[in-house]
């Protein structure tokens, strides 16, 4: 690992580097190009944009997850608003400023004439605060700030705000070489950048499998294709060593799954775990499937897997929730069985823990990488499901 794999790191981890919010990073980005760039281009086959404004690495996966979407946000509604959002803000050069009043009915008559399946109503609470979800996402990014801003529009539907463009919008969707308007499934999406090319030998396969490594968070052998888990086992050892040159993450190899395994202390790859209660409480339930498996109680099949149905699922999550109930916060004590059940699941999959098969669930070897316990002892630990709930 070299003194400049930080500044990659940053690249991998986050959307973009804008010089006004981070002028030191961005130099140290700019000015140590010489040193990673020959790996973006060969191993990932990765778009580096550099601009006097930002630098920006476009992360394409090889095979999409939902855990790639956008963090904050809960509703499609939010992804509609937003690219509508985009398109208000495409022909507005940087300093330009705009009312929040004029933003929402842009919106809302954009998505009328397209005539859309989500349709904002901004009489609803909900659709007020997903809007306000995707303002606050461009605030992050730095694609818009805040002039001046009186009321919540998530509490008052009234409320008017004074917004201004920094001019980055219209960097914010990658450039594709197909006409997206002919494309029906996401994996036209995806495909694009290797149109007419066979991505089963050459560069392609070489940078399929570096960005499963690295835009995932773990590639099953179901992810990869025959060609592309033959270029992962004959090359494995150059693979592992130009990883640990460049990042901080070790490659693990088993029978049916790669992966790069960070630091503890890393707060970065993709939010798991993260400072959500959720998060905390999967670990338990990892650890409590771990339990079985060390004891025999589950068998695992030759793909290091194995399933089991609704019923035994739940009872182990109800087990773990009730020898830990005193650790958990009111939200969860008070939660439903079959709630607190569902909530569980539906991230578990979302981060490829679990997947519905036709027993029930299929559990996979990502749960043994992560697990947790709670000293009980430790009077500190009582806390440890009170993280935020948003």
């Amino acid at each position: 690992m070299d003194i400049h794999t930080k500044e990659l790191e940053y690249l991998l981890n986050n959307f973009w580097c804008i010089k006004e919010q981070n002028p030191s990073l961005y130099f140290d980005i700019k000015n140590n190009l010489d040193y990673y760039k020959n790996f973006i281009q060969t191993k990932l086959g990765s778009r580096l944009l550099i601009t006097d404004r930002f630098i920006k690495l476009e992360k394409i996966p090889s095979v999409p997850k939902s855990y790639m979407g956008i963090n904050c946000f809960n509703d499609p509604l939010e992804y509609v608003i937003l690219f509508i959002i985009l398109l208000f803000l495409e022909d507005k050069p940087k300093l330009e400023q705009f009312i929040l009043s004029s933003l929402i009915d842009y919106v809302k008559n954009i998505a009328a004439t397209l005539e859309l399946d989500n349709q904002p109503d901004w009489n609803l609470f909900h659709h007020r605060k997903c809007l306000v979800n995707v303002i606050n996402h461009l605030k992050d990014l730095g694609i818009i700030k805040v002039v001046e801003e009186h009321l919540s529009f998530t509490e008052n539907a009234n409320a008017e705000a004074l917004y201004e463009s920094t001019g980055l919008s219209n960097y914010y969707v990658r450039e594709f070489k197909g006409n997206i308007l002919e494309y029906t499934t996401l994996n036209d999406f995806i495909n694009d950048e290797f149109s007419n090319q066979n991505e089963n030998i050459g560069d392609v396969r070489r940078y399929k499998i570096y960005r499963h490594l690295l835009y995932s968070l773990v590639a099953y052998s179901e992810d990869l294709n025959e060609y592309e888990l033959d270029y992962l086992r004959k090359f494995r050892g150059p693979i592992s060593n130009e990883l640990s040159k460049y990042t901080e993450g070790e490659l693990e190899l088993t029978k049916s799954m790669s992966l790069l395994m960070y630091p503890v202390d890393s707060k970065e790859k993709y939010d798991f775990p993260n400072n959500k209660a959720i998060s905390d409480i999967v670990l338990m339930v990892s650890s409590k499937i771990l339990d079985y498996i060390n004891t025999g109680k589950m068998i695992l099949n030759s793909n290091e897997t194995f399933s089991l149905t609704k019923e035994e699922l739940l009872q182990l999550i109800n087990d773990v929730r009730n020898d830990n109930l005193e650790y958990f916060s009111k939200n969860y004590k008070e939660m439903s069985k079959e709630n607190f059940f569902t909530e569980i699941v539906n991230y578990m999959k979302e981060y490829d823990f679990i997947k519905t098969d036709d027993i029930g669930y299929k559990i996979y070897p990502m749960v043994s990488k992560f697990v947790g316990y709670i000293p009980k002892d430790d009077k500190e630990q009582l806390d440890l499901f009170g993280g935020s709930y948003e």
